[in-house]
């Protein structure tokens, strides 16, 4: 996953807009308090550590991911004395037993393999009665963004298909909820969280794909010219209709998760 997640400003304009768009909402579902020591588990560039600064004034709060370039990016985003980055694995996080009030993690779960593990180390790490919440992308067709750039794709090219986002774990409708049962955290509550994405045109939607950043902008990297060429005109008609350019809005749906952490 590093090579598709690696160069931060890239991820910035293509998913960062959005987790930025998601991660109040989100903060607010999982039911950040003023004063908890919370922690970020795969951080990013830091959209929710923001959204939970944004909430609270007393809170201190630790963000954590693998990819180098994200820590360096979001510590030099930030210069809250309460906010701390560092660099390390969701599989084995490098904190002791009871360190956090809360432990959330927004929009990792369903791109790694064993999301269990995590979802353990999240347990661990969280206190007796604290919160354990996250949130993944729909899989199930939600994130019109990228169901409507493969349903193009694999219609020029059917070999699209093994390479396309489909559901594969914690992003489709229970899952989420069935991984926190099964993990040993109590109250389990499960909803959908829908977001607006406004798009000024046609670019501001297929630029960021230029960037090599996802499952998207590796594919598209990959393209030759004229392949290239002919999504772009087909993600154009699809978007566009008969219309040269204009503002066009899609929506997004996430699954989220909330459970507390047994005594």
């Amino acid at each position: 996953m590093a090579e598709l997640f690696s160069n931060a400003s890239s991820y910035e304009k293509f998913m960062g807009r959005w987790s930025a768009r998601l991660a109040p909402l989100f903060a607010e579902f999982a039911g950040v308090r003023d004063g908890d020591r919370v922690l970020d588990v795969g951080c990013g560039t830091g959209s929710l550590v923001q959204a939970v600064a944004n909430l609270t004034r007393r809170s201190e709060i630790v963000g954590v991911d693998p990819t180098p370039g994200f820590i360096a990016y979001a510590r030099q985003r930030f210069a809250d004395p309460r906010i701390t980055f560092d660099q390390g694995s969701a599989f084995a996080l490098p904190y002791p037993v009871s360190s956090f009030d809360q432990s959330l993690s927004m929009l990792v779960l369903f791109l790694i393999p064993t999301p269990d593990k995590a979802a353990s180390e999240m347990r661990r790490v969280t206190k007796p009665g604290g919160t354990v919440a996250a949130c993944t992308w729909d899989g199930s067709g939600g994130m019109e963004m990228a169901s409507i750039f493969w349903s193009e794709a694999v219609r020029l090219d059917p070999a699209a298909e093994a390479r396309a986002e489909r559901p594969k774990h914690c992003n489709l409708k229970g899952q989420l909820s069935d991984l926190w049962k099964a993990t040993g955290l109590n109250d389990v509550e499960e909803t959908a969280i829908e977001i607006r994405m406004d798009f000024n045109s046609f670019d501001d939607y297929w630029l960021p794909h230029l960037e090599g950043v996802g499952p998207t902008g590796v594919y598209v990297a990959d393209l030759s010219d004229e392949g290239r060429d002919a999504l772009r005109d087909g993600l154009r008609k699809r978007l566009l209709g008969g219309r040269s350019d204009g503002p066009f809005v899609l929506r997004a749906r996430s699954w989220v998760v909330r459970g507390t952490a047994p005594n």
